[in-house]
């Protein structure tokens, strides 16, 4: 069978639950012919979307993996790109499609801000609500089946590409291809047990917890929203399983705090995908940094940890020798050969550290922060904190705050 012949079937199959259209480019992205009728609103989609410079930068960039466009909110577009050797021949697209039940209210909400005419407005509002609703793991699954059709190439989900969203700087929905939960739990656990390793196959894991559990069970009606759910699921048992595999809990729930905030920004499925794999890699390849690095004896290093997690308490060096068995003449001289700090030291930089994260993520005052970590005085805490981080606390929060 020829590539077109292939599209032409496999585009059967999906018109068994799904109206979507195909679009055939050259590789400057010059229309060469399309089953989309003229008159119809999706046709004028393409355009609409103003994805050809995002397309034409990934092909610039060698790009060959199958990409999925999402620049208008809830609406996506699949390209797939016909080589032979290295020279593109024709870039295929499928769609459009919608990922949740209420994408397409979303979409004119985004439209009411753009600069249309009455009749174009009119016509586009008309014929919305016929773009199909398919579930996010669906669409993977077609994305894959459309590259296959078009190279032969055997891939998963994990090589899809997405376009960058506007407001995000860098996972794979976790959605359910059955209802049932068999097996969640253990494919759960062979997942973060790759974490806690630091292991960098954990997207085989990834592949199978996915086919098996979309994570919360709460239809929002908004594709976006439910990802963003999901999502911070995935973050928190990520974080969780790296301190068990070594990751100092402070640098943990630091990045934690960062990416919730950062999922919490995205706008489209497609940021929130390409935001799941950063936060993936960086979990795994900090964990590996870890364990390469850490030449800490276990009871220093269970100090450590309780000091980092609980940076409020008053400690004392008696508490902590009686926790190792040590003398206290031993325990203070072994962590300082250890860490490289005294305890002291560490004890202020782990307050110091947790101030960061108050400073950045709440409105607590710097008096209050300061009283919080256990600081003789505010004068001495802006002391301390200017000494570890090189700015005042003030400044800090000025550059840092997401509140």
């Amino acid at each position: 069978m020829t590539i077109d012949e292939r599209l032409s079937f496999f585009h059967e199959l999906i018109g068994c639950n799904y109206q979507v259209y195909l679009w055939c480019y050259s590789a400057d992205l010059t229309l060469l012919h399309t089953d989309c009728s003229p008159g119809n609103a999706s046709g004028d989609a393409v355009s609409l979307a103003d994805f050809s410079s995002s397309l034409l930068d990934y092909v610039k960039s060698g790009g060959r993996m199958p990409f999925i466009l999402d620049t208008l909110p809830g609406l996506l577009y699949i390209a797939a790109f016909e080589y032979t050797g290295s020279s593109l021949n024709r870039i295929h697209i499928m769609g459009p499609a919608f990922t949740g039940r209420n994408s397409h209210l979303l979409l004119k909400k985004e439209l009411d801000n753009r600069d249309f005419s009455v009749q174009l407005r009119s016509v586009i509002f008309r014929q919305l609500d016929r773009i199909p609703i398919i579930p996010t793991n669906q669409l993977y699954q077609y994305t894959v089946m459309f590259h296959y059709c078009i190279t032969g190439e055997h891939i998963t989900a994990n090589d899809i590409q997405f376009s960058p969203g506007s407001d995000a700087s860098g996972p794979d929905e976790l959605n359910l291809i059955s209802e049932e939960h068999r097996g969640v739990w253990t494919a759960e656990q062979a997942l973060l047990k790759m974490f806690r390793d630091g292991n960098p196959d954990y997207k085989k894991a990834l592949e199978r917890s996915t086919s098996l559990s979309s994570g919360i069970k709460s239809d929002t009606g908004d594709s976006v929203r439910q990802q963003k759910n999901n999502l911070l699921v995935l973050l928190t048992l990520c974080s969780r399983a790296s301190i068990e595999g070594g990751l100092n809990p402070s640098v943990a729930y630091t990045l934690n705090d960062l990416y919730a905030g950062q999922i919490e920004d995205c706008r489209t499925t497609s940021a929130l995908s390409a935001l799941a794999r950063k936060i993936m890699e960086d979990f795994v390849q900090k964990v590996q940094h870890a364990k390469a690095d850490n030449g800490i004896s276990p009871q220093i290093q269970a100090v450590c940890d309780y000091i980092t997690m609980h940076p409020k308490e008053k400690f004392s060096i008696t508490d902590f020798a009686k926790r190792t068995g040590y003398t206290e003449y031993y325990f203070s001289h072994k962590f300082k050969q250890e860490t490289g700090k005294s305890v002291a030291e560490y004890i202020r930089s782990a307050k110091i550290e947790h101030a960061c994260i108050l400073l950045s993520g709440t409105h607590m005052g710097i008096q209050e922060i300061s009283d919080e970590l256990g600081f003789a005085s505010r004068s001495y805490f802006s002391s301390s904190f200017q000494k570890e981080t090189g700015m005042s606390p003030s400044k800090y929060r000025r550059k840092n705050s997401r509140t």
